[in-house]
C-alpha cells in the first residue's frame, strides 16, 4: 500500500513543510494558475470558466492561462451541497513515517524496526494511539506497523484544519517521536541529535478531503472565478460581482443558483454556482465564519511598493491640500519621513515632514517611495521591540486573579498617571504634552482611572464630575482638557454599553482643533475606539472617515497599547481584509495584535487559533522567502497554550521544538516543569516528586544546564548536574551517570567542601554500581578521612556503609563487616533508625554470602522490627529486600514455610506501598518456591500477578516470558481444561512475539501453539498453527532455525500417540528438500530415518525402502559411525519385513561390523543378543543350515562378553 502510494505521488518522500502546505491551501491570489498544478484529474477542483480579463491585477505576478471549465462536471455539487464522490478517492487518507538520520537523509533500518517494534505494541492498546491522534485533531480509522502507517479519517472542516496546520508545523512528526521512541533512546544524545522521524501524506488527497467537507457543509467562503455586472443578467435578484471578489455562498437548494454575500460590501444576492470557488485554506473558512462581518475594502491594483512592509521615506507626487488638522499638507517633492511602518495593505501611514517637522496621516496615492527599507529578514512582519517583547511573554503565572499575561508588551505604569484630580483646576492647569507618561493610564484596558485617579468615586459620580471638567475645559479654550475629558466620558459610556453616547463623544474629542500627534497615545485611543463603535453599529456610512487611520494607529505603531477590548471588532475586519487582498504580511501583523489582545484578556482558548497561524506564517513567509532562520518562535508560548488547554501530545511537542536561545535560566527550570507536568499526564506512573522520571527530560536538563555555565552559579550547575547524574542512574545508563556526578564534584569543589560531599558520595556510589571498586574506593576513602574530628557522624556512617559494599564486592568480608559494625554504631547513637535498619540488612547479607544462615537471620529479624517502626516512610523498597533476604536464610536451611511466610510478608508491603517493581521481584521469587515445592496452583497464581504487574509497566517483553511460563504450568497438569488455558496463554504470548518483532520467539511459539491443538485433539487447527510457525521461520534469515522449526513441526505428529502420518507431508514434502537446498546432511539423515520407521509402521516398504537406503548413503557423510550402524540396521530391519533375507543378512552384519570391539554398556550386549538371535533364526529358516552353528557360536562369544561385562558392573 505505502509503495503503491509514493508511486501516485512522488512528493510522498518527502517531509511535507509549511511553505508546501501554504502553496498546497493556498491558490495564487484571485487566479487559477496553480489550481491544476495541486487538484490535478479532480472533479471537484477543475478549472473556471467564462472569466473576463478586467480583474485586478495579481500583485505576486502568479498566474498563467485559466483553463476553459472550474466546474468540470455539474454532478460535483447535488442538492444541499453533498459531493458526489464516487469511486475517485476514499474519505481516509494514509500518513506514512520514516526513520531516518539527519546527516545523510537516509531511511535508518535500525530506528525503522524499533518504530514498528513499538508501533505493534501501542496497537495492541489502541486508546492510547486513539487518544494522540485525537489530539492532532484526526479520527484514527486504523494502524499497519508493517506498512509504517496510520490510516485516517475527518469529519469536519475544523478538524483537518488542525491538523494541517500541526503537520506544517512539526508537530505531528515530534508526537510520533515522543509516542514511539523508547526510553532508552532520549539517553542517547550523539544518536538524538542525527536521528529522526519524517511523516508523509498524499497531499493531493488531504487538499481533496477539505474541499469536499467545504461543500458537504453547504455553507462556505469562496472567490469569484470572473465578472459579472448587473446588465449581464436580467434578474435583479442576482448579486454582480468582480472577478476574485470575496463572497459568503449558500446552498438554496437550487442546482444553478446559491446565495452569495460579498464580504467587501456585504451586498447579497444570488450567484451561479459554477463562478464560485471555496476558498483552498482551512483557515480562512473557520475565522470568517466565527467572526462574521465584511472587509470593508476589495481586491486592489498592483502598487508601487515592493515590499509588504517597510521604513524609510517617501516623496510627495501631488500637491495636497489636508481635509484634518491630523493630515499632513503635501507640495510635490516634499519628503516624508515614515513613523513606524508603513504597510503596503493600508491606504494611509503616518508620516513626519521634513521640512516642517510636523508629523500626521499621509495617504500612500499621494507620494511614492523614496528611501525605504525593508524589516530586517529575521523579523519580517514585526520590529525588533516587538520580537523582544515576545520572547518575554510567561504564561506561567497568569492564574485567573493576575492580568499582567503580556505585561511587557502591553504595559501600563499604573504609578505615573494623568491625574484629573478632585479638584477641576489641577486638570486645568496640568501641562498637556502627550510625552508626559503621567496620561498613559487614562488609555489603558483596566480602565485604571477610575480607582487611581478619581479614588472614593461612584461611575455615576465620576461622570458628572467629568461633564462639569468637560464644560469648564470648553468655556475657557482648555483643548486638551476638552479632548481628554470627552475621551473618558466616551470610555465610561462605553463601557455600559451605550455606544450612541459614546460616538458622540468621541467624535466631538476628534473634532477639537490641536496637535493630534502630540499627544499620540489619546489619538490612537480616540481612533481605535471611534472605529469599534462604528463596526458595532454597522455605521458603514461613517466607517470612511476613521477606518484607515485607525486601521494605520494599530497597525503602523509598533507595540500598540490596547485600550478596549472593542479593537477586537477592527483586527477581526482587518483579517478578513488582508484575505481579500491577500497579503499573508498583512495578516500576520494582524494575527500577533489579536492573539496579543487575546492574551492580554486571559482567553487563551480563543488566542491559540491565532498563535498557531501566526508561527504558521512566520516559517510560510519565512521559507518562501528563502530566509534561513524562522524571525518568530512561538513553540514556547504554544507550549503553555496546550498545557492549558489539557492537550499534552501537543504541549510536549511545541516545548521539543522551542527553538529559541534567549531562555533564561528561569525560563529553563518552567520548560522541565512543563515537561513533567505533562508526561505526568500521558502516564500518570511518572508521577511529580517520585523518583522515577521520563528520559526525555535529560535533555531539558541539559539545556538547563548549558544556561547555567553561563553565569557563575556553581549551586545550580552542581545540582543540574546531579539531577542528571539521578536520571541517568534511574535508567540503568550508569556510565554517563558517572560522567554527570564527576561533573557535580568538580561544580562542587568550586563552591566549599560541604557542597561537593553530596556528589562525592553519588559518585562513590555510581562506581560500585558499575563495578569500579578500586576507583570508588579513592573517592570515598578522602572523604572519610576529612570527616575525621568533625561534628558530621551520619555522613561518616554512610561512608562507612559504601565502603563496606566495596570489599564486598572484593571479598574482604571481615573488613567489610568491620566498615558495617561503625556504620551502625553511628546510627545507633544518632538514634537514626532507618540507617540502623540498613546496617544490620546489610550484615544480614553479608553473613548470608559466607553461609551464616543463622546469624543472618538475626541480623535481618532485628532489621525487620526497626522496619516496622517506619511503616509511614518511604522505606518500602528496602524493607521488602530485607524480607527477601530472611526468605532466602530460611530457605538454605530448608525452612520452606518460614521462607514462604518472609516471602509473602514482602509481597503484602509491596503491594502497599503500591511498589510494582518490588510486587514483580517477590511475585517471581515465591512462583518459583511454590513451583519446587509441587504447589502448582499457589506458583500459578503468583505468575499471573506477574503478568498483571507487567502490564501495568507496560512491559511487554516481561509480559510475554511471564505468559510462556504460566503456559507451561498450565500444560503441565495435563488436563483439557488445563491445556485450553495454556493455549490462551500460548496465544497472548503469540501476540506479544508479534509486536515486538522477535521472529524467533514468534515461530517457537506458533509452534507450540499447534503443539498444543494437537493434544486437545483439534488436528486441523494444529496443522494450520505448525504451517504458521514454519512459514515465519522461512522469512528469517536463519536457515538452520527454520530447519529445526520444520522438523519439529512434523515431530508433534511423528511423536504422537495418534494420526503419526500428518508429519509426513511436514517431512517429506517440506523440511527433507529444505535439508538437502542448505546440505544440512545431519539433519537429512534424520529425516529419512524417520521417514523410514514412519513408512514401515505405515506398512509401505516399499517406499521405506528407497529412504532407508538414501538413509545409508547419507551416514557414511555425516562421519559418524553410529549412524551408519544404525542405517544398516534399519534397512537391513526392511529387507527382513520385505522377507528379502539375504539382503537382511548381509546389511544386518554389517551394522555388526560397526560395533566397537568392546563393550560399552549392558544396552550393547543386549543389542547384540538381539541380533544375533535374528540372524540365527533367520539362517535356521529362511537359509542355510550350515550357518546357524557359527552364528550360535558368536552368540555365545558375546554372551560371555556380557557375563563378564555384568559381573564387572556388579
Amino acid at each position: 500500500m505505502r509503495n503503491e502510494l509514493r508511486g501516485e505521488n512522488r512528493q510522498q518522500h518527502r517531509d511535507i513543510s509549511p511553505a508546501e502546505l501554504d502553496a498546497l491551501w493556498r491558490e495564487p491570489p484571485y487566479t487559477l494558475g496553480g489550481t491544476n498544478e495541486h487538484f490535478p484529474g479532480n472533479d471537484i477542483m477543475t478549472q473556471g470558466a467564462g472569466e473576463e480579463e478586467d480583474g485586478p491585477v495579481v500583485e505576486s505576478g502568479e498566474g498563467g492561462e485559466e483553463p476553459d471549465n472550474y466546474w468540470k462536471k455539474k454532478e460535483a455539487f447535488l442538492r444541499g451541497s453533498t459531493v458526489s464522490l464516487g469511486d475517485k478517492f476514499s474519505s481516509e487518507i494514509v500518513l506514512l513515517f520514516t526513520g531516518q538520520r539527519r546527516s545523510s537523509a537516509n531511511p535508518d533500518r535500525a530506528l525503522q524496526e524499533a518504530l514498528r517494534t513499538r508501533l505493534r505494541v501501542v496497537e495492541s492498546n489502541s486508546k492510547d494511539v486513539s487518544q494522540l491522534f485525537k489530539d492532532l485533531s484526526a479520527r484514527l480509522v486504523s494502524v499497519h506497523a508493517e506498512k509504517d502507517s496510520f490510516v485516517l479519517t475527518f469529519k469536519t472542516v475544523e478538524e483537518i484544519w488542525k491538523f494541517s496546520t500541526y503537520l506544517a508545523l512539526g508537530f505531528v512528526t515530534r508526537c510520533l517521536e515522543n509516542f514511539l521512541c523508547d526510553q532508552a533512546f532520549w539517553l542517547d544524545s550523539e544518536l538524538l541529535s542525527d536521528l529522526e522521524i519524517s511523516v508523509t501524506v498524499d497531499e493531493e488527497h488531504l487538499a481533496t478531503l477539505y474541499l469536499g467537507l467545504v461543500l458537504q457543509e453547504g455553507c462556505f467562503f469562496a472567490k469569484a472565478l470572473f465578472t459579472r455586472s448587473g446588465q449581464d443578467e436580467d434578474d435583479e435578484d442576482q448579486l454582480s460581482f468582480k472577478k476574485n471578489d470575496l463572497l459568503m455562498v449558500k446552498d438554496t437548494g437550487q442546482d444553478n443558483m446559491w446565495e452569495g454575500t460579498m464580504l467587501s460590501t456585504g451586498n447579497h444576492g444570488l450567484v451561479p454556482v459554477n463562478a464560485m470557488q471555496p476558498l483552498p485554506y482551512p483557515f480562512y473558512q473557520w475565522f470568517l465564519r466565527k467572526y462574521t462581518g465584511y472587509a470593508g475594502c476589495s481586491p486592489t491594483e498592483k502598487e508601487p511598493y515592493v515590499h509588504p512592509i517597510v521604513t524609510g521615506s517617501c516623496v510627495a507626487v501631488v500637491d495636497y491640500s489636508p481635509v484634518g488638522l491630523d493630515e499632513l499638507q503635501l507640495s510635490q517633492g516634499d519628503i516624508v519621513e515614515i513613523q513606524g511602518l508603513l504597510v503596503r495593505g493600508l491606504d494611509v501611514f503616518i508620516g513626519t515632514h521634513s521640512s516642517t517637522g510636523h508629523t500626521g496621516f499621509v495617504h500612500k496615492a499621494h507620494v511614492k517611495p523614496l528611501d525605504t527599507t525593508p524589516l530586517d529578514e529575521q523579523l519580517v512582519f514585526l520590529t525588533e521591540e516587538e520580537r523582544a517583547s515576545l520572547a518575554q511573554i510567561d504564561l506561567s503565572n497568569s492564574e485567573p486573579s493576575n492580568i499582567g499575561l503580556l505585561e511587557t508588551l502591553f504595559s501600563s505604569d499604573i504609578s505615573s498617571v494623568y491625574r484629573l484630580g478632585k479638584d477641576m483646576t489641577g486638570l486645568i492647569k496640568r501641562r498637556t504634552c502627550c510625552q508626559d507618561e503621567d496620561y498613559l493610564p487614562l488609555y489603558d484596558l483596566q480602565y485604571s482611572f477610575m480607582w487611581v485617579t478619581f479614588t472614593g468615586k461612584t461611575e455615576g459620580e465620576l461622570s458628572g464630575h467629568l461633564e462639569s471638567i468637560r464644560e469648564t475645559a470648553k468655556r475657557m479654550g482648555m483643548h486638551w482638557a476638552h479632548r481628554r475629558a470627552c475621551f473618558l466620558l466616551g470610555r465610561l459610556c462605553a463601557r455600559k454599553l451605550k455606544f450612541s453616547q459614546a460616538r458622540v463623544y468621541y467624535e466631538e474629542a476628534l473634532s477639537i482643533c490641536v496637535d493630534s500627534f502630540s499627544d499620540t497615545p489619546l489619538l490612537v485611543a480616540l481612533f481605535t475606539n471611534l472605529t469599534s463603535v462604528y463596526l458595532k453599529q454597522r455605521m458603514t456610512d461613517k466607517l470612511p472617515q476613521t477606518l484607515e487611520k485607525a486601521s494605520a494607529l494599530l497597525l503602523c505603531l509598533p507595540r500598540h497599547n490596547f485600550t478596549s477590548t472593542d479593537e477586537m471588532e477592527l483586527l477581526k475586519l482587518l483579517l478578513r481584509r488582508s484575505v481579500v487582498i491577500g497579503d499573508k504580511h498583512l495578516e500576520a501583523r494582524v494575527c500577533y495584535l489579536i492573539s496579543s489582545l487575546f492574551l492580554l484578556l486571559r482567553k487563551s482558548d480563543d488566542a491559540l487559533p491565532f498563535v498557531e497561524r501566526l508561527q504558521f506564517l512566520s516559517v510560510t513567509l519565512s521559507a518562501t522567502e528563502g530566509r534561513p532562520i524562522v524571525p518568530l518562535d512561538l513553540n514556547w508560548l504554544l507550549s503553555w497554550l496546550y498545557h492549558r488547554k489539557y492537550m499534552p501530545y501537543l504541549a510536549l511537542a511545541s516545548l521539543s521544538l522551542d527553538t529559541r536561545h534567549d531562555h533564561s535560566l528561569h525560563e529553563a527550570f518552567q520548560r522541565i516543569g512543563l515537561f513533567i507536568k505533562n508526561s505526568v499526564r500521558l502516564n500518570p506512573c511518572w508521577k511529580e516528586g517520585s523518583s522515577l522520571l521520563p528520559a526525555q527530560i535529560v535533555i531539558y536538563l541539559q539545556q538547563a544546564l548549558a544556561i547555567a555555565e553561563q553565569g557563575a552559579d556553581m549551586k545550580t550547575q552542581r545540582d543540574l548536574c546531579l539531577g542528571l547524574a539521578s536520571v541517568y542512574q534511574q535508567h540503568g545508563s550508569l556510565d554517563k551517570a558517572v560522567r554527570c556526578a564527576q561533573q557535580a564534584v568538580e561544580r562542587g569543589g568550586h563552591i566549599n567542601e560541604e557542597e561537593g560531599f553530596e556528589a562525592s558520595v553519588l559518585l562513590g556510589w555510581l562506581l560500585v554500581l558499575t563495578g569500579q571498586v578500586d576507583q570508588a574506593q579513592s573517592v570515598l576513602h578522602p572523604l572519610l578521612t576529612s570527616l575525621q574530628g568533625t561534628d558530621s557522624p551520619t555522613q561518616r556512617g554512610v561512608i562507612h556503609n559504601l565502603l563496606s559494599l566495596c570489599l564486598r564486592r572484593q571479598g574482604r568480608v571481615q573488613e567489610a563487616g568491620w566498615h558495617l559494625y561503625s556504620a551502625l554504631v553511628i546510627s545507633r547513637e544518632n538514634g537514626n533508625q532507618r540507617n540502623q535498619a540498613l546496617a544490620l540488612a546489610n550484615l544480614g547479607c553479608l553473613a548470608l554470602d559466607v553461609g551464616a544462615s543463622m546469624i543472618a537471620e538475626r541480623f535481618l529479624v532485628r532489621s525487620l522490627h526497626l522496619f516496622l517502626d517506619l511503616w509511614e516512610s518511604y522505606t518500602d523498597v528496602e524493607h521488602v529486600q530485607t524480607y527477601l533476604w530472611l526468605g532466602r536464610s530460611y530457605k538454605d536451611r530448608g525452612r520452606s514455610q518460614d521462607s514462604r511466610a518472609s516471602y509473602e510478608m514482602g509481597l503484602l508491603i509491596a503491594l502497599h506501598a503500591r511498589n510494582l517493581h518490588s510486587q514483580m521481584v517477590v511475585a517471581k521469587v515465591l512462583s518459583r518456591l511454590y513451583a519446587e515445592m509441587l504447589l502448582y496452583g499457589q506458583s500459578i497464581a503468583y505468575y499471573e500477578h506477574c503478568v498483571s504487574v507487567s502490564r501495568e509497566l507496560k512491559d511487554k517483553r516481561l509480559e510475554g516470558e511471564y505468559l510462556e511460563i504460566l503456559s507451561s504450568l498450565y500444560l503441565s497438569l495435563n488436563t483439557e481444561k488445563s491445556s485450553r488455558k495454556s493455549l490462551d496463554y500460548t496465544k497472548q504470548s503469540l501476540r506479544i512475539s508479534i509486536d515486538l518483532g522477535k521472529r524467533e520467539e514468534e515461530s517457537e511459539t506458533w509452534l507450540q501453539v499447534g503443539r498444543i491443538y494437537y493434544l486437545i485433539q483439534e488436528d486441523e487447527l494444529a496443522d494450520m498453527y505448525l504451517q504458521a510457525a514454519v512459514k515465519t521461520a522461512l522469512r528469517m534469515n536463519d536457515p538452520h532455525f527454520a530447519m529445526s522449526i520444520y522438523e519439529e513441526a512434523g515431530d508433534v505428529y511423528f511423536k504422537g500417540h495418534r494420526n503419526r502420518i500428518a508429519s509426513l507431508p511436514f517431512y517429506r514434502d517440506g523440511s527433507l528438500p529444505f535439508a538437502r537446498s542448505i546440505k544440512d546432511i545431519h539433519s537429512e539423515f534424520r529425516l529419512l530415518s524417520k521417514l523410514t520407521e514412519l513408512l514401515m509402521n505405515q506398512g509401505e516398504q516399499e517406499e521405506a525402502l528407497q529412504y532407508a537406503t538414501l538413509a545409508v548413503q547419507i551416514a557414511s557423510k555425516t562421519g559418524v559411525r553410529v549412524n551408519e550402524r544404525s542405517a544398516f540396521h534399519r534397512l537391513a530391519s526392511v529387507y527382513y519385513s520385505l522377507q528379502q533375507y539375504e539382503m537382511a543378512e548381509n546389511y544386518y552384519l554389517k551394522s555388526l561390523s560397526l560395533c566397537p570391539p568392546l563393550l560399552q554398556h549392558p544396552m550393547e550386549a543386549r543389542y547384540y543378543t538381539k541380533v544375533y538371535c535374528r540372524l540365527g533364526n533367520l539362517t535356521l529358516h529362511k537359509l542355510k543350515v550350515q550357518k546357524t552353528k557359527a552364528y550360535v557360536a558368536g552368540l555365545g562369544f558375546w554372551l560371555e562378553g556380557k557375563a563378564l561385562l555384568l559381573d564387572g558392573n556388579m
